[in-house]
């Protein structure tokens, strides 16, 4: 089956690292038009700009806080300056900041649910309405197994995930009158920022896995891509959990 993202208008956010670069990479490469969003990380984007221009020119840089409105608006006006329009945006943008809630402080719990759910809240609100004037578009927020299962150590970030399904569900029935789906995905175990330099995280995914995790994100970029072509237009209000980790 033929996977066609060509001329696809694409909104990444935290596009500069983990799962989001390679979405743009991957994206970019294909011959979609892809906005490539951060907020913290300015050289690791521009790098991964100038990466992409090699073989495709027609994508966007777009720094933005995705928890203050104005700066996703203002992302919203370069965006439909350059395109006059949006096929498909992932909310993709996360963060992690964990710790058992008898230590953990308000800041830190407010930091998660921000960028995590806040953030998802803030990019619909502001490019659905793009989206419901053209009568079509493809949502895709990046949820995980834990806003599903829950984690010790993990209420912020669990519960802001589990946030972002129940929004997308929502989010969904509000929508679906103008063509526009919303899904969420729980990618597997994929080894990035938010998680490579904990050990006893990675040796549990490996433990609790029936399958090997070599193949994660391969199968993440390929389920995304098939997912935002033309082949795939019935299906919205989902929550897709790409994982073997059912022990």
């Amino acid at each position: 089956m033929n996977v066609d993202l060509k001329n696809k208008i694409v909104v990444i956010t935290g596009a500069s690292k983990g799962i989001g670069r390679e979405l743009a990479r991957n994206f970019a490469y294909e011959g979609a038009s892809v906005v490539i969003n951060y907020f913290h990380s300015e050289n690791e984007a521009i790098e991964l700009f100038k990466e992409i221009n090699n073989y495709n020119s027609n994508c966007l840089l777009a720094k933005a806080d995705v928890t203050n409105y104005d700066d996703v608006l203002n992302m919203y006006h370069q965006v439909i300056n350059k395109y006059s329009r949006v096929d498909i945006l992932i909310n993709n943008a996360g963060k992690c900041d964990d710790d058992l809630i008898y230590f953990m402080s308000e800041e830190k719990w407010n930091r998660i649910i921000d960028v995590n759910l806040t953030g998802t809240f803030l990019c619909c609100k502001v490019f659905t309405k793009i989206m419901a004037r053209q009568n079509c578009g493809k949502i895709f927020n990046i949820s995980s197994l834990k806003g599903q299962e829950g984690c010790s150590g993990q209420t912020n970030y669990s519960a802001s995930k589990a946030g972002v399904i129940g929004f997308t569900k929502s989010l969904a029935k509000e929508v679906g009158q103008f063509n526009i789906s919303v899904n969420a995905v729980c990618p597997g175990f994929i080894v990035t920022d938010l998680n490579r330099h904990n050990q006893k995280k990675v040796s549990i995914a490996r433990n609790k896995s029936v399958l090997d995790l070599s193949s994660t994100l391969s199968d993440f970029i390929n389920f995304m891509m098939m997912m935002c072509s033309d082949n795939i237009q019935g299906i919205s209000g989902r929550v897709f959990t790409l994982d073997s980790r059912i022990l």
